[in-house]
């Protein structure tokens, strides 16, 4: 690569590198997980004590819990029950 990127662009080709990755990862699951597992890792997520977590305080790591859990409920829901 003989571009140089900025902090911020190198910023964002990490999220969309990290954001492929867990697609990859969330169509494995979806394919040999069975749902009670699948249910168990957004439960994991919900269950996460905001009032006592230090990292979860951290409004950005807050926001990343709640798109985490929504991606995970998004993912697995069937189709016919998302409509």
């Amino acid at each position: 690569m003989s571009e140089q990127l900025s902090a911020d662009q190198e910023l964002v080709s990490d999220v969309v590198a990290c954001q492929l990755v867990i697609k990859q990862i969330l169509d494995v699951i979806d394919v040999i997980a069975p749902v009670e597992v699948r249910d168990k890792m957004a439960a994991q997520l919900k269950s996460i004590d905001f009032a006592s977590q230090p990292a979860a305080a951290d409004p950005v790591t807050r926001r990343a819990i709640q798109k985490a859990i929504s991606l995970i409920e998004l993912k697995f829901t069937p189709q016919n029950e998302a409509h």
